[in-house]
């Protein structure tokens, strides 16, 4: 059995590597790498076994981790940060006159300084690769140079959720999962963007996380704008103005304006409404991540 580690990556990439029977390690330790660039830094996320002879997807992974992070190791990334920060500013210098307001995330040396990594946004799509050889021939290193989109930015640079915790993406949430609209609508929320969207201005992750769950409780009510007998009030015809799904639960209004809460159960159903499905909330949100694992 090879024991194969998650390892992320100071970008929030994902990594998967081998680790060696003797090495003992636990989710959370800082660890040593070796990549296809070099050997850098990571922090372990989770240990499983796999078989030494499997194929395909469950083959072993060529990465593997070398040693947990050492006290000495620190010396050699504060030199490392020292030198990105002057790699930042030259690089900063160069793209000052570059339209679209280019704004800096992220930027690192390797471990062995074999790569300088670069995490910027923009207001709009620009071509920065012009002033990636200066760089590398005066830090001697191959420059990894990426624009990422806001969701990675909230990622990044880490901010405050609507709910008043850290957002999911620079905490727990490894890969950007899809979402639309309909998870929103099916969930019965308001669809104004300042109630599902996140402090990235993209739809909310967290739309995703009960959406099964309400999709399937929901499938089992009438829609809004269904008519209903209600056997609870004399067989009242009503419509249905609203649901609580997790409580199978509906509100109804009756002819003469009366508003009832009504269980499922003791309902009938004379009219369902017909939903529209438009291709725009079925589509899934573009989340412009470079989010992988590798």
């Amino acid at each position: 059995m090879q024991t194969v580690a998650r390892i992320r990556m100071p970008e929030n990439g994902i990594f998967l590597c081998r680790v060696a029977p003797s090495l003992s390690l636990m989710p959370g330790d800082p660890c040593m790498v070796e990549l296809d660039y070099g050997m850098d830094t990571g922090v372990v996320l989770e240990l499983y076994g796999i078989n030494e002879n499997a194929e395909g997807d469950e083959k072993a992974p060529t990465f593997r981790v070398i040693r947990k992070q050492l006290p000495e190791d620190d010396k050699r990334i504060g030199e490392n940060a020292a030198l990105a920060e002057k790699a930042k500013q030259a690089f900063m210098l160069s793209v000052s006159r570059e339209k679209g307001h280019v704004k800096l995330l992220h930027n690192r040396f390797s471990y062995g300084r074999d790569r300088f990594f670069i995490r910027y946004g923009a207001q709009l799509p620009v071509d920065l690769r012009r002033f990636v050889g200066q760089l590398q021939r005066d830090f001697k290193t191959h420059v990894d140079l990426w624009q990422v989109g806001v969701r990675d930015e909230a990622a990044l640079v880490g901010c405050l959720g609507p709910c008043g915790r850290a957002v999911c993406c620079c905490t727990w949430q490894h890969q950007f999962q899809p979402v639309n609209v309909r998870m929103a609508r099916v969930q019965e929320m308001s669809l104004n963007p300042a109630a599902i969207n996140g402090s990235c201005g993209r739809l909310k992750c967290c739309l995703r996380f009960e959406y099964d769950q309400y999709r399937v409780a929901g499938s089992h009510l009438p829609e809004n704008g269904s008519v209903v007998l209600c056997a609870e009030f004399e067989e009242v015809e009503a419509l249905v103005v609203g649901r609580d799904v997790m409580r199978g639960r509906l509100t109804v209004r009756t002819r003469d304006g009366r508003f009832l809460t009504v269980a499922s159960d003791a309902i009938t159903v004379v009219r369902a409404a017909c939903v529209e499905d438009t291709g725009k909330e079925g589509s899934h949100e573009d989340t412009g991540s470079e989010w992988a694992e590798s």
